[in-house]
């Protein structure tokens, strides 16, 4: 996804990842609008005393992280309820989808989905000048125990134009 002019759904983990980090201004920043099922707002708001859950709430009352439809039949039983709804949700309005699960993203690049992950938002954040290094926030991530695949580390540092860690 290189337009700025684009719908996006977003799942739980993303939400959570870029909430942790304190950079959840980057989806604005990128995307013409974000949008999200009662579901993931559920699985996001699971762990109220959490800063994430606090700054992903604090967006839906900014207003620029919208609640929507949700869209009651599901895709797929293999996935959880979060991932099936914003896939759902991105197939009937042709948005693209914000999403990390390896299992979750084949399947939704299976059904035509463009999908962009946590690191691929770095990078492209990157790319736009919004932040100026991803290798920090990897590290951040991984430090708070967010689980980042060593390839996919790799090649978002790569395309980032930064040294592996």
């Amino acid at each position: 996804m290189t337009t700025s002019a684009r719908i996006v759904v977003a799942d739980a983990g993303p939400l959570i990842a870029l909430g942790r980090l304190d950079a959840l201004h980057l989806l604005p920043a990128l995307f013409a609008e974000i949008q999200v099922t009662a579901t993931v707002l559920a699985e996001c708001a699971a762990r109220p005393g959490f800063i994430d859950a606090q700054r992903i709430e604090q967006a839906v009352r900014d207003g620029w992280l919208k609640p929507c439809v949700e869209q009651f039949e599901r895709p797929s039983g293999r996935l959880d309820p979060g991932e099936a709804s914003a896939i759902a949700r991105a197939l009937e309005i042709e948005a693209g989808l914000l999403l990390d699960d390896r299992a979750a993203v084949v399947y939704a690049r299976a059904l035509g989905l463009k999908v962009i992950g946590t690191l691929g938002l770095l990078v492209l954040a990157k790319r736009r000048g919004k932040i100026e290094r991803v290798a920090p926030l990897i590290e951040e991530l991984q430090r708070g125990g967010h689980f980042l695949g060593p390839l996919a580390v790799q090649a978002a540092l790569l395309a980032a134009g930064e040294e592996i860690i």
